[in-house]
């Protein structure tokens, strides 16, 4: 693989982003062109780092395979590895998963399996990357899935306590196997409050791969997608998860109980963020009545929208110097007012692994800080105008300065 240019500043967030729409929707004449006049001057080795990077060098296979780009041999290749890589890991994973569940029935303890195969079966299939299970169970049910799963080898991950989840882990020839299992969805610091009750009364049962499984209803499920994306900084992999299970099931969704939904989690603002984001940045077919409840109407909101789109073009652009995505989570709340205290309390060290001191924690937090001043600034400038107007002028946002 090499540089088939030499021009080291360009950037392969074009191309990313044009293969993407090529691959999770029906590519059009123009997104064609643009692939073809994109790709001139590539260099081929950052494409696959920053793909590597984002966890999406699977899906990016699939669509160079059916762009029929002019793709040097040994570029091509090293995304095919991926790909076949990835399909290998997650047949495992679902043996993985057919035992977990089978080991949960024996003694009737219901389970929801979230995230992981459960994203896969709704989105990318085969192609999605996933490197563990997570199950929901009920509170009390936790000392004897425990025992289950020290009986079958998993053994509890030791490291800070989590108030929602407990880590389990097993050696195989190969790989380590990792399980999460939650008894709750969020930890407390954060703001949002999903309801766990409500969660477990519209699952459903399914199958996944042949594997019968209970799974969240579509919009819980799109609605705990969303709920990941500030704390994996809007990781390309979850945006591309939205984007296809938008595409592929939003018909099916009831947006104003959906949005009714998300504000009532305290997901108001990360929500609507995300759904403008997903409509302008790579005009996923949102439903306009979704979109138009997305709409920015007051400065906070402009400055919070214009955080989540940068926080994922960063993610495209410059995903090994992150700037705004270190603080664009911390933003993102339904209550404006609570920010300066959530940034004061982050400044000083509160929260975060007991295993880093405060005085270090304080001092890596604020240096990350004032880096992503610059990217702050920006987005505080940009939203004193019209964000709707911006977009109708540049549909990517201002992307391409990150």
């Amino acid at each position: 693989m090499g540089s088939v240019s030499g021009k080291a500043s360009f950037q392969p967030g074009a191309l990313i982003e044009t293969l993407l729409r090529m691959g999770l929707a029906a590519p059009s004449a123009s997104i064609r062109q643009g692939v073809v006049s994109t790709q001139e001057g590539m260099d081929w080795t950052r494409l696959c780092a920053v793909s590597h990077r984002c966890r999406i060098a699977p899906v990016i296979y699939l669509s160079l395979r059916s762009a029929s780009l002019p793709v040097p041999t040994g570029v091509l290749d090293w995304f095919r590895a991926q790909y076949y890589d990835t399909v290998a890991r997650n047949l495992a994973l679902l043996n993985d998963l057919q035992d977990l569940v089978g080991w949960l029935s024996e003694t009737a303890i219901p389970a929801i399996v979230l995230k992981g195969p459960a994203l896969a079966h709704l989105g990318l299939g085969v192609a999605r990357i996933s490197h563990d299970l997570d199950v929901l169970i009920h509170d009390g049910d936790l000392p004897l899935v425990d025992s289950i799963l020290r009986r079958h080898g998993l053994k509890a991950v030791a490291g800070p306590p989590h108030d929602y989840h407990r880590i389990y882990s097993r050696r195989t020839v190969s790989g380590t196997r990792v399980v999460e299992v939650h008894f709750d969805i969020s930890d407390r610091p954060r703001s949002y409050r999903p309801d766990i009750a409500g969660i477990w009364d519209r699952s459903r049962l399914t199958t996944i791969f042949d594997v019968p499984v209970r799974v969240p209803e579509l919009s819980d499920h799109l609605l705990l997608t969303i709920m990941q994306l500030p704390h994996h900084h809007w990781a390309m992999r979850l945006v591309v998860d939205l984007w296809q299970i938008v595409l592929r099931w939003g018909g099916g969704v009831d947006w104003h109980v959906f949005l009714d939904r998300a504000g009532a989690w305290r997901m108001n603002v990360l929500t609507k963020s995300t759904l403008f984001a997903l409509g302008t940045m790579f005009g996923v077919p949102i439903a306009p009545e979704a979109m138009s409840m997305s709409n920015p109407t007051r400065y906070s909101e402009r400055v919070q929208w214009q955080a989540a789109r940068r926080a994922i073009a960063e993610q495209l652009e410059y995903p090994f110097r992150p700037k705004m995505t270190l603080v664009a989570p911390f933003l993102m709340v339904d209550q404006v007012k609570g920010v300066p205290s959530i940034l004061v309390k982050r400044s000083l060290g509160a929260g975060g692994s007991p295993e880093e001191g405060r005085f270090a924690k304080a001092t890596r937090r604020t240096f990350a800080t004032v880096a992503a001043l610059p990217a702050v600034g920006k987005v505080l400038l940009a939203s004193i105008g019209s964000l709707r107007q911006a977009d109708a002028n540049n549909p990517r946002g201002g992307s391409r300065n990150g």
